[in-house]
């Protein structure tokens, strides 16, 4: 008896249980390509081991359900092939949408209309019921707080990954229904009026570390890292640092230090855990009396600070607000671990916001509204234990405790789909296709995994601006850093669209853009 043809939807294997997604690193077969059983058909990585994928079944490629670079969760498809082997009878594509077909007519789910990327089966309260039940804790905390009734959420635009709503769409929306109460003001445009840097002049390269990890080289740090070099500092703070960064700034911007109305400075390596590291720096510029505060977002603290010193902006409550972002990641760093040794560098970046434009060689550039979001299933991913109210003073600590730890294999994953996502949705939210953004100027992570973010998207690398390669992983500071060095070798021109984004501990992720 001749055995029927099939297109079998290929999984992502299950190889044990600790391992829920896998990274794939690479095809070895295309679309409309013959395989054989047995065949390696991928290279994938998982949390403990990199391994080639063999096809299950002989047959043709039909489709590659994912992309290089892409996360893959256990049990999503990976790939479609055309067979009549048996043994695969059970993956049968067509008949598992017959069935899943089935059951949604069967509900009435699908002949629903979709709204915000949702179904809505009976009209808009259903629909906003349905928005409201999928919604995180923490939003529907929000949403009932701001007293937004469920059948209005549909009329809210859903910029998160998958059409979901995030905080940033449920207070843009709060903040539409203020202005409209108010006469309909419009908000201020906010201007980036000047960028300034500062890194240490100490500069370390691969070979320091060879002392301590015998069984590499320097080009194999180079290889898994992207880093060639970082600065250290030797006798300067995070103030010290972040207050050289604020007078270029400054001096960019064509303002002094007595025009700023706030100042907002993002790090997780203060001078003291008190007072805010923020009020040694507006010591330092002696413009007192101002507010001065810090925050700490990790790597997406530039961003972070960026998005609150922009709502000032906008209101109109200040007109000059200047945004630091400064680290000293070498201090906290252990030398002998070899998960994070190499990767940290110190240094700070600083942006004076302004409602004024400027002139006379002082124009600013437009900033566009930030999305903020945090993931905190990956809180334990990077963290240190000591100095906090957890651990305090007299703790009985493990070796170590008081430096940077992080599950690099974790960090890797997360930081894939994050990057990825907050792209996404950035470009979504501006409206503006992907491709027509000039640069994307992310935080400077690691190489390897911005690549992988590059091949999801479909995003040549060569539109991805990088430096990490002679500063290390400066967190908060990185994304100034990038702006500055592409303003001072001539790569920005008017008109330019800078996609920025970035994604650190906590999971904090950030993403926006400004029109240069």
């Amino acid at each position: 008896m001749e055995q029927k043809e099939f297109v079998a939807s290929i999984p992502m294997p299950f190889t044990g249980e600790s391992i829920v997604d896998g990274i794939l690193v690479s095809w070895r077969i295309k679309p409309g390509e013959p395989v054989k059983k047995g065949q390696h058909i991928a290279e994938i990585e998982t949390e403990k081991s990199t391994w080639d994928f063999e096809a299950p079944c002989a047959g043709e490629v039909v489709a590659l359900k994912c992309s290089e670079g892409d996360v893959v969760d256990v049990g999503a498809p990976l790939l479609e092939i055309r067979t009549i082997d048996p043994d695969v009878r059970h993956l049968d594509r067509t008949s598992a949408e017959d069935g899943r077909h089935a059951a949604e007519a069967e509900t009435g789910a699908a002949t629903a209309p979709r709204i915000n990327g949702r179904r809505d089966g009976g009209g808009s309260h259903s629909a906003g019921a349905e928005i409201f039940r999928q919604l995180s804790p923490r939003l529907k905390k929000m949403v009932q707080d701001s007293n937004i009734a469920e059948a209005d959420l549909i009329n809210i635009e859903a910029t998160g990954p998958e059409g979901r709503l995030t905080a940033s769409d449920i207070g843009k929306y709060l903040d539409e229904l203020e202005a409209a109460a108010n006469g309909g003001a419009p908000l201020l445009t906010c201007y980036i009026r000047g960028i300034g840097t500062y890194v240490p002049p100490k500069v370390v390269d691969n070979s320091a570390f060879m002392q301590d990890f015998t069984d590499i080289n320097e080009e194999y740090i180079e290889k898994v890292t992207g880093i060639r070099e970082r600065h250290w500092t030797e006798d300067e703070t995070t103030s010290d640092l972040a207050t050289k960064a604020s007078l270029v700034a400054l001096s960019a911007a064509g303002i002094k230090s007595k025009d700023l109305d706030l100042i907002i400075l993002a790090t997780t390596t203060p001078d003291m855990p008190l007072p805010a590291t923020a009020c040694a720096v507006q010591q330092k510029l002696g413009c007192t009396q101002i507010p001065a505060f810090d925050i700490a977002a990790a790597c997406s603290g530039w961003l972070y600070a960026l998005s609150i010193g922009r709502q000032y902006v906008q209101s109109g409550v200040y007109r000059n607000v200047l945004i630091i972002a400064a680290e000293v990641m070498s201090k906290f760093t252990d030398k002998t671990d070899r998960a994070t040794a190499f990767l940290f560098g110190d240094g700070a970046g600083a942006a004076v916001l302004s409602s004024d434009r400027g002139s006379g060689g002082h124009e600013g550039h437009i900033l566009s509204d930030i999305t903020m979001q945090a993931d905190s299933t990956g809180y334990d991913i990077i963290y240190r234990k000591a100095g906090g109210s957890e651990y305090p003073p007299g703790s009985k600590l493990e070796n170590g405790d008081e430096y940077w730890y992080m599950d690099g294999g974790r960090m890797f994953r997360g930081a894939v789909t994050a990057f990825s996502d907050i792209i996404e949705s950035v470009a979504k939210s501006a409206n503006v296709p992907l491709g027509e953004f000039t640069w994307v100027v992310p935080h400077q992570a690691n190489q390897r995994i911005l690549k992988s973010v590059a091949h999801k998207l479909k995003v040549p690398m060569e539109r991805f601006y990088f430096n990490i390669e002679r500063y290390g992983n400066t967190s908060a500071a990185s994304i100034p850093l990038c702006l500055k060095e592409m303003e001072d070798l001539g790569k920005l021109k008017k008109g330019d669209r800078l996609l920025l984004c970035a994604v650190g501990a906590g999971l904090t992720i950030a993403g926006g853009y400004i029109t240069w």
